[in-house]
């Protein structure tokens, strides 16, 4: 099954980023896609009882969501709030109810980025199908700040504040909705969200075809899985670097801004990995948090070490929320 859904998402990424003209049938999936309810530009956000931050994208994959929710929560924690994170809990089974993820959880139960950020932040974070109920549930438990981890197109959860994040080295691809393109709703989206985020990409210059406030994903102190000692990534032994993650080409350019040799060992993303995924490789692995989560619970594989990144958000994009919080929770 991971060898199909890797084929169907190579297959994906050549259509959305290497072709600007996809076939007549794609483009007339995209027509019928576009007029779906849910790819609807509407400026009804609801009533949320508090500060509710989604922080999502327009485009199919990861541009680096999760760290953004981290720093967010973290900046937020330093002003003395009370943070919560909700999620539907991809990877996970995506419980009906909410569920608190607490950090001896099984990521199978409920996903792989709620585990790592609950381990992480050290905030609440709570998992539902229906993210409105996981709100509910957040403020219930004492939540002073909502933090959604994606939730753009989720228009049944009312917000307060959104934030679209870019990857700047992908941007918008051909440009196209889904399925001819990455685009899940049209670029006039944009003209709707408080905030924008674009992540610069490894060494490259910065665009500036592409709107936003520029951050980068700068990689912590590497650990042991297991044990979390600290190991030194500086050294010439070649690793085999594994990851299951939407764009698995922004971990290797760290590896490599990083001067690390490396043999590349790409899965789908959220991959439930197995120890037979890793039979024959000599290791050391190196591997993402998010992956960490899920590999922790097998035996006999190599010896693993883990990169943990943190996003560094621009001055005047933590400000914003800063301000954002301070006057929703004006008495």
């Amino acid at each position: 099954m991971s060898r199909i859904r890797d084929r169907v998402e190579r297959y994906f990424n050549g259509l959305w980023y290497e072709q600007t003209q996809p076939g007549l049938a794609w483009r007339a999936l995209s027509g019928i896609y576009g007029l779906t309810a849910g790819n609807r530009v509407s400026d009804d956000r609801g009533l949320p009882p508090g500060p509710v931050i989604v922080v999502g994208n327009i485009t199919v994959g990861g541009g680096g969501k999760t760290p953004v929710v981290a720093s967010l929560a973290a900046a937020l924690a330093e002003e003395g709030r009370r943070v919560a994170v909700i999620s539907r809990g991809y990877g996970g089974q995506s419980p009906s109810r909410p569920l608190r993820v607490q950090a001896s959880d099984d990521p199978r139960v409920c996903g792989d980025e709620p585990l790592m950020l609950a381990r992480s932040t050290g905030c609440p974070v709570w998992v539902c199908r229906k993210r409105k109920l996981a709100m509910q549930a957040a403020f219930d438990d004492g939540a002073e700040v909502v933090l959604s981890d994606d939730g753009l197109q989720h228009t049944a959860m009312p917000r307060s504040f959104e934030i679209c994040v870019i990857d700047e080295a992908r941007g918008f691809g051909n440009g196209r909705l889904l399925p001819a393109g990455p685009l899940r709703q049209p670029l006039e989206r944009l003209e709707r969200v408080d905030l924008v985020l674009r992540k610069r990409s490894g060494h490259a210059s910065e665009r500036t075809d592409l709107p936003g406030l520029a951050f980068t994903i700068e990689p912590g102190p590497a650990y042991r899985l297991g044990d979390r000692r600290p190991v030194n990534l500086t050294g010439t032994q070649p690793l085999d670097a594994v990851c299951g993650i939407a764009n698995p080409d922004s971990f290797f350019a760290t590896l490599e801004a990083l001067g690390l040799q490396f043999r590349r060992h790409a899965f789908p993303d959220h991959h439930a990995f197995r120890e037979s995924d890793l039979a024959g490789l000599e290791g050391p692995l190196v591997v993402t948090e998010k992956d960490a989560v899920k590999l922790e619970g097998l035996d006999a594989i190599p010896e693993t070490w883990v990169l943990p990144v943190r996003a560094c958000l621009p001055e005047a994009a933590l400000q914003a929320i800063r301000t954002h919080a301070g006057e929703f929770l004006k008495p």
